[in-house]
C-alpha cells in the first residue's frame, strides 16, 4: 500500500506553469513564421519577373517587337506555363525606355539589370 502512495505525478500547479511556458514560447515565434512565409512569396514573386522580363527580352530579340503579353510569351514557347504570384497578383508587361518592365499588383516591378 505504502508503494502506491510514494509514486508522485505532475501537480496541477507544474502542468499550469508549463503550458504558460509553452504558450509564451508559441506566441512569441508566430510572428516570426509569417515574416518568413511572406518574404518566400516576395521572393518567389521577384523570381517570376525575372524570368518574364528575360523572355520578354528574348521575344523581342528574336521577333523584333514586343510580346502584348504573357500568352504571346507562352504560344511562341518562350513560357512552357504562365508563372503565378503566390500572394495571387497578377503580373503585367510594359516597355520603358526600351527596357522591359514587369510589374505585380501585390509586389513593386523589378527593373532590368543591367
Amino acid at each position: 500500500m505504502d508503494s502506491v502512495q510514494s509514486e508522485r505525478g505532475f501537480t496541477l500547479v507544474e502542468l499550469v506553469i508549463s503550458l504558460f511556458v509553452i504558450s509564451v514560447i508559441i506566441a512569441i515565434s508566430i510572428p516570426h513564421l509569417k515574416s518568413v512565409g511572406e518574404k518566400a512569396q516576395t521572393t518567389a514573386c521577384e523570381g517570376n519577373q525575372k524570368l518574364i522580363r528575360s523572355q520578354m527580352e528574348n521575344y523581342y530579340l528574336a521577333e523584333h517587337s514586343w510580346p502584348g503579353g504573357l500568352q504571346d510569351l507562352k504560344s511562341k514557347n518562350y513560357l512552357q506555363t504562365i508563372p503565378v504570384c503566390p500572394k495571387g497578383g497578377t503580373y503585367s508587361l510594359s516597355v520603358s525606355n526600351d527596357e522591359a518592365v514587369v510589374s505585380c499588383s501585390k509586389h513593386p516591378a523589378q527593373p532590368a539589370a543591367k
